[in-house]
C-alpha cells in the first residue's frame, strides 16, 4: 500500500508554494527554487464525498500534497482483488514514488481517490518537478530524505505484521468495510464469521476473535447486528497497517 507520512501544516495559504514551504519536502530552498515549483502547480478544492479520481483515472503525471482535510484512497490488490483503503490527511506527500518511478504505471489504474472531508489539495505536476529536481541537488536531497521516512515507516509496519497476527486480520476486515451514503458512517453492512476472516488472514479463529474483540473495546468499533460500525476509521487503518 502506498504510503504517506503526515506534517502539519500551517492554515492554506493564498500562495501555493507558502502552503507547500511549510513541508519538509520543500524546507530550505531557495527563493529561485520555489519560484520554478510555482509554475507547475495548481490550487484543488473538493467537497466531502467528491470524487477526485475515479478508478483507472490516475495516470501518475501529477501528485498531491494535502493542505487540509482528508482524502481516501483504494487501492485495489491485482493478485487478490481485495480493496485496501486507506485515510490520507493534512500534510501527507500522496503518490509522489508512484509518479517518481515509471515501473510503477502498472498500479495507477489500481487506485481511486475521493474526499472524505471538505479537501484542499496543491496537485505537482511531476515531470516538471523532477526535471527541476535533477538539476538542483537540495530538492533532490529533500526527495530522497522523503522516500528514507517513507521506507522507513514501511519496514516498521511490516515487522509489525509479521509479529502480530491480529494485524492480518484486521487488513482483511478492511475489504469488507464500506461508507453509509445516508449516514455517512464506516460500517461493515454483513460481518463475516470469525472462521472465514481466519482463514483469509491465514490465522487461527481464536485470533481473529480476539481481533475483532479488541476493536470493540477499544471504541474502534462496534457491533450493529448484522455487521459492525466503525466509530475510528483512522485507528482501524493504523492497527491494520
Amino acid at each position: 500500500m502506498m504510503s504517506a507520512t503526515a506534517i502539519s501544516v500551517s492554515a492554506p495559504s493564498d500562495d501555493p508554494v507558502e502552503s507547500l514551504a511549510t513541508l519538509p519536502l520543500f524546507h530550505d530552498l531557495s527563493d529561485k527554487i520555489l519560484s520554478a515549483v510555482r509554475e507547475n502547480v495548481n490550487v484543488r478544492r473538493y467537497d466531502a464525498g467528491q470524487t477526485v479520481y475515479a478508478l483507472g483515472q490516475f495516470d501518475g503525471s501529477e501528485f498531491f500534497a494535502v493542505i487540509s482535510g482528508r482524502m481516501k484512497v483504494s487501492i485495489i490488490e491485482p493478485e487478490t482483488g481485495a480493496m485496501l483503503i486507506e485515510e490520507i490527511g493534512e500534510g501527507a506527500i500522496f503518490a509522489m514514488e508512484l509518479a517518481f518511478g515509471s515501473a510503477a504505471s502498472e498500479a495507477f489504474q489500481q487506485v481511486s481517490v475521493t474526499a472524505d472531508d471538505d479537501l484542499v489539495v496543491i496537485a505537482i505536476e511531476a515531470e516538471p518537478f523532477f526535471l527541476l529536481a535533477s538539476q538542483r541537488p537540495t530538492l533532490m536531497r529533500n526527495i530522497a530524505a522523503h522516500f528514507a521516512v517513507e521506507l522507513a515507516a514501511r519496514r516498521f509496519r511490516n515487522m509489525a505484521a509479521e509479529a502480530a497476527p491480529e494485524q492480518r486480520v484486521l487488513t482483511v476486515l478492511l475489504q469488507y468495510v464500506e461508507r453509509d451514503a445516508i449516514s455517512g458512517h464506516w460500517r461493515v453492512p454483513l460481518m463475516p464469521k470469525h472462521r472465514a476472516l481466519a482463514e483469509e488472514a491465514g490465522v487461527e479463529e481464536a485470533v481473529s476473535a480476539a481481533a475483532i474483540a479488541m476493536l470493540i473495546q477499544e471504541g474502534v468499533a462496534r457491533r450493529d447486528y448484522p455487521g459492525l460500525v466503525i466509530d475510528d476509521m483512522s485507528r482501524l487503518n493504523e492497527l491494520a497497517n
